[in-house]
């Protein structure tokens, strides 16, 4: 089992600015945490993210920032040794295939290889219209991104052909360190065709803590098409989100945390991630915390 931690929404709790979060990705990085993550928004449209809050729970408000991730990677690719860097998830539609390709190919060679990406769709029209990319088609657009990305980081030249873009004879350095097989995850919802995309394209499945339920089902039917095409099933990573239990005093229950640890590794759980603005209510509580979770590896 490996440890992962969410430095999203962080900011307020280490004194409102990014050289706190450095901070903490830094004791995350020597606490021997495995893989640190961020989410991704670019922007929101006022009226629909009210929406998002009273329909959906988001449980963010307008006012909080969110820092660019691929940036704030490169910046902790820099102050880290092992942590490997994620995202959970980045809209990867967002932003034109060949950047996107260009900016993680040269994060995988500033931080030696730690690049595993998790890849979304996104739920805001609104944010892709303001990035003047197209909203209706993006389940499609992923699996173009996926394969103009594969072919752009193996041995040029790279030829692909997309509904939005193509390119033949091309040739796109720094090649990543991982090559074309640098780790992508997919943060999709479960329904049928978004398991065969995961089965079929990526390294893995990065859960929505809400299908928790149906977590064990699904990772096995993943597992059961991949080995349908060819290949290994046990070579794949299930991300599950774990939440920070507290008991009746409002301390951490590090026993029924370790417990879910556990049932979330039966289940085929790889790694157990933690949002870490909930496991800790101020800047004193990330040290002792990030200590803690280590643990839970074993």
């Amino acid at each position: 089992m490996k440890i992962g931690v969410n430095i999203l929404g962080l900011e307020p709790t280490v004194g409102g600015d990014i050289d706190g979060i450095l901070d903490v990705a830094v004791a995350a990085d020597r606490s021997g945490i495995d893989v640190l993550t961020l989410g991704d928004h670019l922007g929101f449209h006022r009226p629909t993210h009210q929406t998002r809050r009273e329909a959906h729970a988001f449980p963010f408000t307008l006012e909080e920032p969110w820092p660019e991730p691929v940036t704030l990677l490169s910046a902790v690719a820099a102050l880290t040794q092992q942590i490997r860097l994620s995202t959970f998830v980045l809209i990867a539609p967002l932003r034109p295939a060949l950047l996107l390709a260009k900016q993680l190919a040269t994060l995988d060679r500033i931080s030696n290889g730690r690049v595993m990406m998790g890849f979304g769709v996104g739920w805001q029209e609104e944010e892709f219209a303001a990035a003047g990319m197209p909203f209706e088609g993006r389940f499609a657009d992923l699996e173009d991104y996926v394969g103009a990305m594969r072919s752009l980081w193996g041995t040029p030249p790279a030829s692909y052909k997309a509904r939005h873009f193509e390119f033949d004879d091309f040739y796109s350095l720094p090649l990543p360190v991982q090559g074309s097989q640098l780790p992508i995850l997919f943060g999709l919802a479960p329904l049928p065709k978004n398991l065969d995309r995961i089965a079929r394209l990526s390294q893995g499945w990065a859960l929505n803590p809400a299908d928790r339920r149906i977590f064990a089902e699904k990772a096995a039917e993943i597992k059961r098409l991949a080995r349908e095409y060819g290949r290994d099933p046990d070579a794949l990573e299930f991300d599950v989100g774990q939440a920070a239990v507290r008991d009746a005093d409002g301390n951490l229950d590090k026993g029924a945390i370790r417990d879910n640890v556990k049932r979330a590794e039966d289940d085929g759980a790889t790694i157990s991630s933690f949002l870490l603005r909930d496991g800790c209510r101020t800047k004193d509580e990330i040290g002792p915390f990030l200590e803690f979770a280590a643990t839970l590896k074993d």
